[in-house]
C-alpha cells in the first residue's frame, strides 16, 4: 500500500512543478521514519545547492557519503528509494493532500511538544510557549502566492493589501486596543492566553485562522 511519505518523496524527484511548489513548506521533522527523513534531507539539499531535482542515484550516492546511517539503515534507504516510481497523479490532489498532511504532523508534533512542557521535560521552553506552539501548527499552509505565479496576481494582491477592512468592535477596550480596533468580518479568529500566576498580567493573543 502506496504510504503518503512514499509519494511525497517520489514527486519530488520526478514532478518539477510539484517539487517547486511544497519544497519550501516541507520539513525533515515531519518525517516519522528516519529513513525517509534522510532521503528527503538528500532531496531538499540537492535542490537547494543545484536548482533542479535529483536523481535516484545520485541520492543513493549521497546517502552512502553519510556517517550518521548504520549499515541496516542505509540498506533499508537505498530500497525506499530503489522503490520510487514516477507515477502521475492529479497535480491539485497532490499538493492539497500534501498540504494536509504537513498540518497534520505541524499538530501533532506541537501537541508533543506541548505534553513535554507540561511534564517539565523541556529545559529550554517553559509551559507559556504552548500556546505559540499550538497556534504556530493550526497556521500551517501553503501560501498560494508565493513562487512563480507571484506576479500573476499582483493587482488583487495589492488591492487586498490597501484595503480598509470593516471591523467588528469589541464591548472590552482593551480587546478593541490589541486588535486596533476589532476583528475583521466574516472571519474565524481564536484568542490564546497563558495560565500563569494570578498576579502577573495575562498575554492575549489574537490570530486570524480564516
Amino acid at each position: 500500500m502506496e504510504r503518503i511519505e512514499t509519494t511525497i518523496l517520489s514527486n519530488l524527484i520526478y514532478n518539477e512543478k510539484y517539487c517547486r511548489k511544497v519544497l519550501p513548506f516541507l520539513k525533515p521533522e515531519y518525517f516519522n521514519d528516519k529513513k525517509e527523513r534522510v532521503i528527503f534531507d538528500e532531496i531538499a539539499k540537492f535542490v537547494v545547492k543545484y536548482g533542479n531535482m535529483p536523481t535516484k542515484e545520485v541520492v543513493t550516492i549521497e546517502l552512502d557519503n553519510r556517517n550518521d546511517l548504520s549499515d541496516s539503515d542505509l540498506k533499508d534507504s537505498n530500497q525506499i528509494v530503489t522503490s520510487l516510481e514516477d507515477n502521475e497523479s492529479n497535480y491539485e490532489w497532490l499538493v492539497n493532500t500534501t498540504e494536509k498532511w504537513c498540518r497534520d504532523r505541524a499538530i501533532y508534533l506541537a501537541l508533543m511538544e506541548s505534553v513535554q512542557l507540561v511534564d517539565d521535560k523541556d529545559n529550554k521552553k517553559n509551559r507559556d510557549a504552548i500556546p505559540s506552539i499550538l497556534s504556530e501548527a493550526l497556521g500551517v499552509s501553503f501560501d498560494h502566492h508565493i513562487g512563480h505565479d507571484y506576479i500573476e496576481d499582483y493587482k488583487e494582491r495589492y488591492d487586498f493589501y490597501h484595503r480598509t477592512e470593516e471591523k467588528i468592535p469589541f464591548d472590552l477596550e482593551f480587546f478593541n486596543k490589541i486588535t486596533k480596533g476589532g476583528l475583521p468580518n466574516k472571519t474565524l479568529n481564536i484568542a490564546l492566553a497563558g495560565c500563569v500566576h494570578p498576579e502577573t498580567k495575562v498575554r492575549i493573543r489574537f490570530r486570524k485562522l480564516k
